[in-house]
Parts: structure tokens; C-alpha cells; sequence
């Protein structure tokens, strides 16, 4: 880990731009084996790392076992798309020379872009972090990685970059290849500024993201700015959906102490004696919720101000108050008052969940709004056919991922993964930060033409 001033930042910076050339035309199976060294020396130091984790951010060990997994696993799901050399396919179109105009032959394929800036979340210290999926997809497509470490977990970034390092090493790779670096707000934006730094990978929060996204476009040459940041995760339940909907929200809402990107803060229902009903349940079981420690001092007061800024929004009734941080909490209002008021779509982050009671379907439907969402769930029973054909497409135009009948906490890591959205979700709704796909945020396409059969 380097500890370094905005001065210092330069030299980093053209470390990794000097190992470019070399992850440019590595072997596939050369850059397979090194995802694949990482992976198992993060997993056999697991036992070293979750202790120091646990410290530093309060998150239970079975939470930091399975983070852990988690992060070696992105790194072999990678290694097998690069050894089966995914991301180097190459799209021809043969020449036909006495065609009118003639058709020259081309090739078309991916190239990385370079190197790639990467900024640690908090609530991820694993996943999500030094070692997280922007580092190991950013490896994957063959760009050197500079990550600016979260201060909420210092120790637990030292220990995984050493391992990342030691791997880097070990596999023969140019040590630019990785770097990871501390440093304050200056050192950040000047990763962002460089103009040798051709990506930047961010998880956080909006205000943050947004202050990378408008410096990375005020560059001489602007840059991609993935950044994954606000999302209230709505969730629709029809009538044939309300039965039991209590009983699983609850615990999706306080998991991990609300503290998921994909955590479901807002619950749109049908006023019914039904609805009725699971509003009570949902109430009794957030009013029992055990209170967490949040991850950070920051994080827990915001969590307190903005929940309660929330429940003094006109027209918005406090259901369970939150008094202290980590403390589950819930509130409602009407779906009329709702729509007015755009501050109500606002990302409370931790355990508190704001509950919208329409009036009917279309007012419902009126509700969906347009700000952008990583995921959202809808829930309904086998007469709600009808309803769930009309509210489809309108919630596609809001989420990246949409669950039916289950609850968006917990994101597999797979081939078929969206993790993103429309803004402000995410900076980019075309591309994912979890899965088989995310690499792909780090290539650009280019095109040779008529190209020599040597070249």
C-alpha cells in the first residue's frame, strides 16, 4: 500500500501506463493463471483477512466468510472466460474484391482501454473493494489497475493488495500491472484527472459519483466513468401478492443493517384490508428488528438525519421511528403525496423503508416515476396476470434487474447478471459491474481493414 500525496500521484500513474503494452498481448492462459493465483491466495488467507475486516466495519464473520468466496470467485469466473478468450473474438467480414463498390475484408475486435482507476466502497470492504469486481474484471480485460482504498477499512485493503501484489509478482506481471494507494480527496480526483488514466470504476454514492463523472468529462480528452451509486430498489406488491410479502420484506430491509446497494427502501400496495393487514405485520416485525452497528461513524449519522427528514415530509406518517443508528425504521404516504414530492424518492441508506399506499392500480402505475434503479421486485398471485403485463414495461424503463415474487438483497454472480441501471443508479445502463459480462466496461472495439495476413 502507498500512502502518497497528489505529487506523488504521477509516478504511480505511469507505472501502470508502462505495464499496458504488456497486458495488451499477454497470453490468455498467462493472464488466466494470475486471476486464478489471486483467487486461491485470497481464499487461503481468508482465515487472516475476515478478523481485521470484522474489525474495521463492524460486519458479522459468516457475512465476511461468504464476501470472500465471493471476491476469489469473481476472479476465477473471469479466469475461465479469458483462458476460453472471450474477450479477444474476432468478428470477419472477407473481402469480396468485383463487388460494386468492392467489399475490403475486416476484422473487428476488443481492445483494453488502458489503465483503469478504481475507488473501494464501504459497505463492500471485500467484494467490492481492492480486490473487488472492478479490479479483477478490469484485470480480466487486460488493463492495469490503480485502487484508491476506502479509509473505512485501511488495514483489511493493506492485506488484500499485498496479496494481489505478491500474486503479480509471482505470475511474472510488470508491477503497474496493480497498485493500490491512499491518499485524500485530492489524490482521487487527480486519479480521475490524469491523462493517462483511460477508466474509472466507482461504487458510492451519488453526490461522490457525480463529482468523478463532471471531472472525467471536463477532461481535454473525456473518459468512461462506471459509477454505480443511488438506488431505492422499488417494490410493487398487487393484491395477489400481498400474503406473506411482510414476512419476507422485513428481513431484506435490515439485512446486512439496510446497508446493500440493492436494499428495498420504498414499497408501493393497493389500499385493501389485505394491505391493511401486511402494513401492521410489516410494522410489528421493523419495530422488533435488532439494532446494527453501521459501518461508519458518517454512514450512521446520515442514516438517522435523513430518515427522520423523510418522516417530516409532508403527508409522510411515522410508522417505527428511528432514534439511533442502525435502527430499523418505517414510515408511509399516500400515493398522491408521493408523486408531489421528489424528495421522497430519495436513497435513505440503512435500514429504512418507506411504504406508498395507492388508491388504486393507476395511481400505482402513476407512481413509477422515472429515476433509475438497480433493481426492482414485483409481487402478485395467479390473478394478477393482467396487471403485471400493464406494469412490466414501465418498471423495465426504471431497473437493470427485476425479481418477481422475491426480494432484490443478494446479487449471483453469473453469466446472466445485470448489475446496473439508469441513473442514478448507475452512469452507464449499458453495461454491469457483477458478472461474466463486466469486463466488457473495460474494452473498446477496433476495426482493422484489409489488414496483411501477418498483422
Amino acid at each position: 500500500m502507498l500512502e502518497i500525496t497528489i505529487s506523488e500521484l504521477d509516478s504511480v500513474i505511469r507505472r501502470a501506463a508502462d505495464a499496458a503494452p504488456f497486458l495488451r498481448s499477454v497470453e490468455g492462459s498467462v493472464l488466466a493463471d494470475l486471476l486464478d493465483g489471486i483467487a486461491n491466495a485470497l481464499t487461503t488467507a481468508k482465515a487472516e483477512i475476515v478478523p481485521v475486516a470484522m474489525r474495521e466495519t463492524h460486519l458479522p464473520e459468516a457475512r465476511l466468510n461468504g464476501e470472500c468466496d465471493r471476491t476469489a470467485g469473481q476472479f476465477r469466473n473471469h479466469a475461465l472466460d479469458v483462458r476460453a478468450g472471450r474477450f479477444k473474438a474476432v468478428d470477419v467480414v472477407t473481402a469480396i474484391p468485383d463487388r460494386t463498390p468492392p467489399r475490403p475484408n475486416i476484422s473487428r475486435f476488443m481492445i483494453p482501454l488502458g489503465p483503469i482507476a478504481v475507488f473501494g466502497a464501504s459497505n463492500f470492504p471485500l467484494a467490492y473493494s481492492v480486490a473487488g469486481g472492478d479490479t479483477a474484471s478490469a484485470l480480466a480485460a487486460g488493463c492495469p489497475v490503480i485502487v484508491k482504498a476506502h479509509p473505512a477499512h485501511p488495514e483489511t485493503s493493506r492485506m488484500v493488495a499485498d496479496i494481489v501484489s505478491a500474486q503479480v509478482k509471482a505470475h511474472g506481471f510488470p508491477e503497474g500491472t496493480f497498485q493500490c494507494v491512499h491518499g485524500d480527496n485530492a489524490v482521487s480526483l487527480g486519479l480521475v484527472e490524469h491523462p493517462l488514466i483511460k477508466g474509472v470504476g466507482f461504487t458510492g454514492s451519488l453526490r461522490v459519483g457525480r463529482l468523478f463523472m463532471d471531472a472525467a468529462a471536463k477532461r481535454p480528452v473525456p473518459i468512461p466513468v462506471f459509477a454505480e451509486m443511488g438506488s431505492v430498489n422499488p417494490m410493487f406488491v398487487l393484491p395477489g401478492g400481498v400474503a406473506g410479502f411482510a414476512e419476507g420484506y422485513v428481513p431484506s430491509l435490515t439485512l446486512g443493517v439496510g446497508q446493500f446497494c440493492t436494499n428495498p427502501g420504498i414499497v408501493f400496495g393497493i389500499d385493501s384490508p389485505e394491505w391493511t393487514a401486511s402494513k401492521s405485520k410489516m410494522q410489528e416485525l421493523a419495530a422488533a428488528a435488532p439494532v446494527g452497528k453501521m459501518l461508519t461513524d458518517g454512514i450512521a449519522e446520515n442514516y438517522v438525519r435523513l430518515a427522520q427528514t423523510t418522516c417530516r415530509q409532508e403527508g409522510v406518517s411515522t410508522l417505527v421511528e428511528v432514534t439511533n443508528p442502525g435502527q430499523a425504521g418505517l414510515a408511509e404516504v399516500s400515493g398522491a403525496d408521493f408523486i408531489k414530492n421528489p424528495h421522497l424518492q430519495e436513497e435513505v441508506f440503512g435500514p429504512f423503508g418507506l411504504i406508498v399506499t395507492c388508491k388504486s392500480f393507476d395511481e400505482m402505475l402513476a407512481c413509477v416515476g422515472t429515476q433509475g434503479n438497480l433493481s426492482s421486485s414485483i409481487h402478485f398471485g395467479p390473478d394478477d396476470q393482467a396487471l403485471v403485463e400493464i406494469l412490466l414495461p414501465v418498471v423495465e424503463q426504471i431497473a437493470g434487474r427485476i425479481v418477481f415474487n422475491g426480494f432484490p438483497t443478494g446479487v449471483e454472480v453469473c453469466e446472466a447478471t445485470q448489475h446496473g441501471g439508469p441513473y442514478p443508479a448507475a452512469s452507464d445502463s449499458r453495461f454491469t459491474s457483477v458478472g461474466n459480462h463486466a469486463p466488457e466496461r473495460w474494452l473498446r472495439p477496433v476495426a482493422y481493414q484489409n489488414a496483411p495476413r501477418w498483422v
